[in-house]
């Protein structure tokens, strides 16, 4: 090759210079002369994880450990790339054979505590932080690591501390940044968590990846806050194909343009669920919003099986069918010109809260399961019927504060002018029958509805009660759009849109919000002395 000392400068210069794509192209023409030239393999491979080009990389570093496989940078890097392409067993496996060769590397133990976080092992992630900081006391990593896995063992007071050493050693590391921002966020600072966010997008050596980062996190806070205009612009980011798959939104792909409220009278928009099912039921209530938009056409929504008949019922104009996607994340119909995932229906026409006004989203209910359901109540019309949720389907061995238990409720189970109707779906017969058998109630409760499943019958049998009690589940929206008023105990939350006294969603649910740091169950003297007052 001619001028290869010419070409080797150029490609080093260019890397020391952060132009990765050129040293990139230089190192290409290097390595088609010389394919297993250890200084060239790994100089490419540094520019991928530079550029973010992690599969790329990973096949770089491969390469290197299989040629050398005690090359402890290439190893290294290795273990990098697996972390970064998903590949987390496989990075700790790597990283600890590493330390084998060499136990006291100071970035080995950083890379390994990012695996062990990844595999919610918190203990192991603060053994190798706290020993990188024995390797190097001023090493910025290995306090940023620290602090991570000390928030994950829920100690915030010493994870903020270790965070705040993290900035003091290098104020320009963004990753901390981000880390420090969430605490506060989790720590119930959320002003002082948007702060740092801002900041931190404000650095020059922030990267598109960590910026989208930054904005979709940020969506959350300004959602948190009321600050609704803001807060679903950076809620898109979400789908950043710069995110890692585990923080996007979804990763459905669509070769159709994405919808962001232009004119489409003379085309087919397609609406596809990207929530949970809670979620997708509130956002479904800015479907009347497209109906009685002049500028759009036909509608097509893809949404849980589970609530077709239901939404069909409700807005008999548009189309909906069940999701369908194949495994690769794109569509299985391509009858559309234009498709918006649910949640981003808020950015078009809920960008402030005056907008929620009037907005009536109560389901159409199916009249058989109506008059079911009220026949069956009869016998107990003398009393108020409430229906309870009281965790969530998944029954939990360790507390949650976001939950109770049917313990907590002893004092409201003993009223005896209310009738009780279990809407908790999931297993729970073994709790119902020991709470009924010590307080000598009775929670009404069928064997042929499915609570999980049949939501027609759920919302039917709400509809005909006088109250519903939950916390945050899917009986939330489920209850509250069958226009029977509810009760949502629950902590302040970004859904809520800054709002505390009703969830601006659906009006029929009353927010009784507890204090950060405290369960919800305390919401549950609040609730009762509400009912009880109540005509």
């Amino acid at each position: 090759m001619k001028n290869l000392k010419k070409l080797k400068t150029k490609a080093e210069l260019a890397y020391q210079q952060g132009r990765y794509p050129i040293a990139l192209n230089y190192l290409n023409e290097l390595l088609q002369e010389f394919p297993e030239d250890l200084t060239y393999l790994t100089r490419r491979g540094e520019c991928h994880l530079r550029l973010e080009n992690y599969t790329s990389g990973l096949q770089d570093f491969a390469k290197l450990v299989q040629i050398d496989n005690k090359n402890l940078i290439a190893l290294g890097n290795f273990g990098v790339a697996l972390i970064r392409t998903g590949k987390i067993n496989e990075a700790k496996d790597i990283l600890e054979y590493a330390l084998d060769i060499d136990p006291n590397r100071y970035d080995t133990y950083i890379n390994l505590g990012t695996v062990y976080q990844a595999l919610e092992k918190p203990e192991k992630a603060v053994q190798v932080a706290l020993k990188a900081v024995e390797i190097n006391f001023k090493g910025f990593l290995a306090y940023n690591n620290l602090g991570s896995a000390l928030s994950d063992l829920g100690l915030i007071k010493e994870a903020r501390e270790a965070f705040i050493t993290a900035t003091t050693l290098n104020p320009n590391y963004v990753t901390t940044l981000i880390n420090l921002a969430q605490l506060e966020v989790k720590s119930g600072n959320n002003i002082k968590g948007i702060d740092l966010y801002e900041n931190a997008l404000q650095l020059d050596n922030v990267t598109p990846n960590e910026s989208d980062l930054i904005k979709y996190y940020l969506s959350y806070s300004y959602l948190y806050e009321g600050n609704l205009s803001k807060g679903w612009d950076y809620y898109d980011y979400g789908f950043s194909l710069l995110l890692p798959p585990g923080a996007k939104r979804s990763n459905r792909k669509f070769i159709q343009p994405y919808w962001q409220g232009e004119d489409i009278r003379d085309k087919t928009l397609l609406i596809w669920r990207e929530q949970g099912l809670g979620d997708e039921i509130e956002f479904s209530s800015c479907f009347q919003d497209v109906i009685a938009d002049p500028n759009v056409g036909q509608v097509v929504v893809e949404c849980d099986s589970r609530l077709i008949s239901m939404f069909k019922r409700t807005y008999p104009t548009i189309d909906f069918r069940p999701e369908g996607i194949y495994l690769d994340g794109n569509a299985q119909s391509q009858d559309f010109h234009v498709h918006c995932a649910v949640g981003s229906l808020a950015k078009i026409y809920r960008r402030n809260i005056s907008s929620f006004n009037d907005k009536k989203s109560d389901f159409v209910i199916s009249p058989d399961y109506q008059s079911e359901f009220n026949n069956r109540l009869l016998p107990y019309r003398h009393k108020k019927l409430v229906g309870i949720c009281w965790r969530s389907g998944k029954l939990q061995l360790n507390r949650n504060s976001n939950y109770t238990v049917l313990d907590d409720w002893k004092n409201l189970l003993s009223q005896e002018n209310l009738q009780f109707v279990n809407l908790q779906y999931g297993e729970c017969e073994e709790e119902l029958t020991q709470i009924e058998n010590e307080l000598g109630v009775k929670i009404l409760r069928w064997s042929d509805i499915d609570l999980k499943n049949n939501l027609d019958a759920v919302v039917a049998l709400c509809s005909v009660l006088d109250y519903v009690i939950t916390v945050g589940t899917a009986v939330t929206a489920l209850a509250g759009y069958s226009g029977v008023n509810t009760f949502l105990m629950a902590h302040k939350s970004w859904i809520m849109l800054g709002e505390k006294d009703l969830l601006p969603w659906c009006q029929n649910v009353k927010l009784v919000i507890a204090d950060d740091g405290m369960p919800v169950a305390v919401c549950l003297a609040e609730v009762e002395q509400n009912i009880l007052q109540a005509d």
